[in-house]
């Protein structure tokens, strides 16, 4: 059988006999993460495997079915050295993005977000805000994060690090295997426009979403910070997992379960639950949203006047926005304030 879990050094997958106890499971996994003694937290309300538990099946856990958190014991993990510094607030506006920003493994190229948090009651965890970068790779470096381990539809094998230029590829590839299904009625242009934009930096949306959960097999749920309404791509499809985005009207965020203390060790997150009894994620993620709404942590873009970064238009309102974007290939905006 093989069990998902996720390290200071990253995550993974072991594989283990279909008897294998406990015991077996955490010689697996200190080698594995190169840590030796581990602790191995699992379930709801977080649990911790024990010495107790050594000669007990791994099946008799459930834990086939988990995402286990490895902890190592007595060594404190060391978050990645080329994470950003945490934001308090993303800007209104995004920019083109480089390939060097394009590159970095989504779980390395975010701000903690660690003072916008909820406490998760009983299950000694958190869930925070992991702020994205303001770089046209919102939306992708958002998904990304939470999609360590899948596989994509005819794919071999899958990745811990899917980076957005990796994910725009696969967009790309979707939208030119079905011109029937995205044709420029469904797309809003020429369908190798749209591919060329977004392979140059196009920002993502509802398009891009729907095309990843039905390639990686897992629903994403996009909350919109000013109405809290909760958008949900792939819903009916029975995919055994979600994970879950916050969108403040023109940059993307990304919903993550953390342990209570370390909040800013990233590497530990938990991104995707199961879609069955995990309704507690969603509503705590309002609660995010509450503390966001009171921070104005959102753009109104109904009405909100922007100038195009790249040939200096003034646009006003998200519809003028979007059909700049989608007739010149623009991705990046910065808006005026109002000043009266």
């Amino acid at each position: 059988m093989r069990i998902r879990f996720r390290g200071s050094t990253g995550g993974g997958t072991v594989e283990l006999a279909e008897d294998a106890t406990i015991a077996d499971l955490l010689d697996v996994l200190g080698a594995e993460t190169g840590a030796g003694a581990v602790e191995v937290k699992f379930g709801w309300p977080l649990q911790t495997l024990t010495a107790d538990q050594a000669g007990l099946g791994v099946r008799e856990l459930g834990l086939q079915r988990e995402n286990l958190t490895v902890v190592p014991v007595g060594k404190a993990a060391e978050p990645p050295a080329s994470a950003s510094p945490a934001a308090s607030q993303p800007a209104a506006a995004g920019s083109v993005s480089t390939g060097r920003d394009a590159q970095l493994p989504a779980s390395e190229s975010y701000g903690s977000g660690e003072d916008v948090k909820v406490e998760m009651p009983g299950s000694g965890t958190d869930l925070v805000l992991r702020v994205m970068p303001d770089d046209g790779d919102c939306m992708f470096t958002a998904v990304g994060g939470a999609l360590g381990g899948l596989t994509a539809v005819g794919a071999s094998s899958g990745t811990e690090q899917w980076t957005p230029a990796a994910l725009r590829r696969i967009v790309v590839d979707a939208i030119r295997r079905e011109p029937i299904r995205f044709d420029a009625n469904f797309l809003g242009a020429e369908p190798n426009r749209y591919c060329d934009r977004i392979s140059s930096g196009m920002w993502g949306g509802g398009i891009e979403l729907s095309i990843l959960s039905e390639i990686f097999g897992v629903e994403i749920c996009s909350v919109d910070v000013k109405t809290g309404k909760t958008y949900h791509f792939g819903e009916g499809q029975e995919y055994e997992e979600f994970c879950v985005v916050m969108y403040s009207g023109v940059h993307y965020d990304r919903v993550a379960e953390a342990l209570e203390g370390v909040s800013g060790m990233v590497e530990f997150d938990v991104t995707r639950w199961n879609t069955v009894g995990n309704e507690r994620i969603l509503r705590r993620t309002q609660d995010i949203c509450k503390i966001l709404q009171e921070r104005h942590y959102y753009t109104d873009v109904t009405d909100f006047v922007v100038t195009c970064n790249q040939c200096g238009d003034i646009l006003q309102g998200e519809k003028a926005i979007t059909q700049h974007a989608r007739s010149t290939g623009h991705s990046g905006v910065t808006e005026i304030a109002d000043t009266t």
